[in-house]
């Protein structure tokens, strides 16, 4: 059985999704705290068995829920040799990144949930750690791993050179799901990033000097939605992405994989490039000019 253990984020919607994905659970019990309306889909051989929480209250309410958890806890350390890997999920404040220190200096698998930071620097720096202690590390957004990006057969698109992505909320920490998308499908090399509009409104230019653009439109007020659309030479393709379930469930497979494995999914130098890249586009929005990476 691969060992997985959650850290922070008890109260907030990931650390609970991914228990309940995870975990077998009363689904009626589940419904009725208004949890996150997904229902069980274990990942075989994997179970979460340690919940982390700063508030333990929190902590012990979710682990009461799910099956299997076998320590709550408001203590990192005590996971230290109790599990195989751990998920440091996102708690809204923007730090939740710093939980996970003392599992990289152990070598232990981390996933760090999305954004790995709002500071390129300081994103640099927890990818280095990771390499220096041969830790082996993750952090993206779920929508890499969308059950409809999957099914789409990108061969029929031809080359693609452009796609438009549009989403909800913040710039960084909610855009940085259609930045991501975008990075996933037209891969890295971004050498330029120009933004309009205002915190609210944000239209985002992307440029690859080789022929790849995108744009991002990430609109606070609007309904929640993740809309693409990929423009090929042979081909174009829409694609709203609905499947939450999906793609969080993909995201903690591949996770799963890279515990049981050591081979990290994501090269670190990709996931660098997006945080660098959302950083650019908050900094030419505020600033009004293009910024080179």
């Amino acid at each position: 059985m691969t060992r997985i253990g959650l850290v922070g984020g008890a109260g907030i919607w990931h650390a609970r999704a991914f228990a309940g994905i995870m975990n077998p659970k009363d689904e009626a019990a589940w419904a009725a705290a208004d949890f996150p309306p997904y229902t069980s889909a274990p990942i075989e051989g994997a179970r979460v068995v340690a919940l982390c929480d700063d508030d333990l209250s929190l902590a012990q309410e979710l682990a009461g829920l799910v099956e299997g958890v076998e320590i709550v806890t408001d203590r990192k350390e005590d996971l230290l040799g109790q599990v195989d890997g751990v998920v440091i999920c996102d708690d809204v404040t923007q730090t939740h990144q710093r939980r996970a220190a003392p599992f990289l200096e152990a070598g232990m698998p981390t996933l760090i949930d999305k954004p790995l930071s709002l500071c390129p620097t300081e994103a640099a720096e927890i990818l280095a750690l990771a390499e220096s202690h041969h830790a082996p590390l993750m952090s993206c957004s779920a929508l890499r791993y969308s059950t409809e990006l999957a099914a789409l057969d990108l061969s029929t698109l031809g080359d693609i050179t452009c796609i438009v992505g549009i989403g909800p909320g913040e710039l960084f920490t909610y855009g940085i799901h259609v930045g991501e998308f975008i990075h996933t499908v037209l891969g890295p090399g971004v050498k330029t990033v120009r933004s309009c509009g205002d915190p609210a409104h944000n239209h985002v230019h992307l440029d690859w000097g080789d022929g790849r653009t995108a744009s991002m439109v990430v609109l606070e007020g609007i309904a929640y939605c993740f809309r693409m659309t990929l423009l090929g030479t042979t081909g174009t393709v829409e694609l709203e992405i609905n499947d939450h379930q999906g793609f969080y469930r993909g995201m903690l497979v591949a996770f799963v994989e890279m515990v049981r494995t050591g081979a990290e999914p994501i090269p670190h130098a990709n996931t660098l490039e997006i945080i660098r890249t959302m950083d650019a586009a908050v900094r030419s929005r505020d600033c009004g000019q293009e910024v080179r990476l």
